[in-house]
């Protein structure tokens, strides 16, 4: 069985922000820019596959709407590099203004355009012409996406949380809470040094607990303001 890790993220108030106004809507957009560079620079200068180095760390990412599924190269019982990833994504974002929510868990990917009609199949790049107008389509499919995707459905906020059955390692210092074999990740705290340079060769922010908790309640008083229960999904989440 295919137990490579997917790291779910996705933009949290993206459609609200998106539907709210025009400002709002390239607002959204240029998050969704962000968090795609901020994925690129870990995957080139981070974990870039080097032959000569480590071919076996490079990583796979693929968007979907208004998130991406991270997926490794290989099974990896010790979730601790998808942790640290998933961390050094969502502090830079947030310190960037966007909020955003991480699912972790296990299962695979591969690529489905074989089964795709032969209209598809013989298109260039995945885009097909409908007389005047165009169809698109993804090329992978896989559990790491749709059980990643299950497990953020059950969690509510600004939270990383990690399928606590699907890995013989999960640093428990970084754990603040467990519920319903779900490990609820704290992403805020200053201590994780593979985060830190995960964030430093990416050229990414890091910043400090202290500047994220402020950033969170700037956010939070920012139109449009995110339901309470998310709130409070997101600080429960994130308390130690």
């Amino acid at each position: 069985m295919d137990k490579r890790w997917g790291l779910n993220i996705d933009i949290e108030g993206f459609s609200n922000l998106y539907e709210s106004n025009y400002d709002n809507q390239s607002k959204a957009i240029l998050g969704l820019r962000e968090l795609m560079h901020s994925i690129i620079q870990i995957g080139i200068n981070v974990y870039p596959g080097d032959p000569n180095i480590n071919e076996s760390d490079r990583i796979f990412a693929h968007q979907f709407g208004d998130g991406f599924i991270i997926v490794s190269d290989f099974e990896e019982t010790d979730a601790g590099r998808c942790i640290a990833i998933a961390t050094a994504l969502m502090r830079h974002m947030l310190l960037k203004g966007y909020a955003t929510k991480v699912a972790i868990s296990t299962g695979g990917m591969s690529g489905i355009n074989g089964c795709y009609p032969d209209e598809m199949r013989n298109s260039q790049d995945g885009r097909l012409q409908l007389g005047a107008g165009l169809m698109t389509s993804i090329p992978v499919m896989g559990t790491a996406l749709t059980k990643a995707h299950k497990l953020a459905s059950k969690v509510s906020g600004n939270v990383l949380v990690v399928d606590n059955m699907q890995f013989s390692i999960i640093p428990t210092e970084r754990v603040t809470k467990t519920a319903s074999n779900i490990s609820f990740v704290n992403w805020q705290s200053d201590e994780n040094e593979l985060a830190k340079y995960i964030s430093q060769k990416a050229n990414l922010a890091f910043g400090a607990e202290d500047q994220l908790k402020e950033k969170f309640e700037n956010y939070i008083k920012t139109e449009p303001c995110p339901p309470q229960r998310w709130i409070e999904g997101s600080r429960l989440g994130n308390d130690t």
